[in-house]
């Protein structure tokens, strides 16, 4: 089976932000602020609509409490 990395990675990603931005209960808008950044660009991040810088991700790991690993293991849980 061949598999598109690119949005494959972009949606692990976007669904592990969600399960960690709900783990800490935020609104997106109070994900956004604690990012300094907008909700639109949240949920573009969460709609795997946006490409990000991985220092970004890495600060994305840092304002959410977790490991950057954890942003891309397939089920958190």
């Amino acid at each position: 089976m061949f598999i598109k990395y690119e949005k494959y990675a972009r949606k692990i990603l976007a669904n592990n932000i969600i399960y960690f931005r709900l783990k800490k209960n935020w609104s997106q808008e109070d994900f956004a602020d604690a990012l300094k950044t907008t909700t639109t660009y949240v949920s573009n991040l969460e709609n795997a609509r946006r490409n990000t810088r991985i220092d970004y991700i890495g600060h994305i790991a840092d304002t959410l409490g977790v490991s950057l690993e954890q942003l891309f293991i397939e089920d958190p849980k």
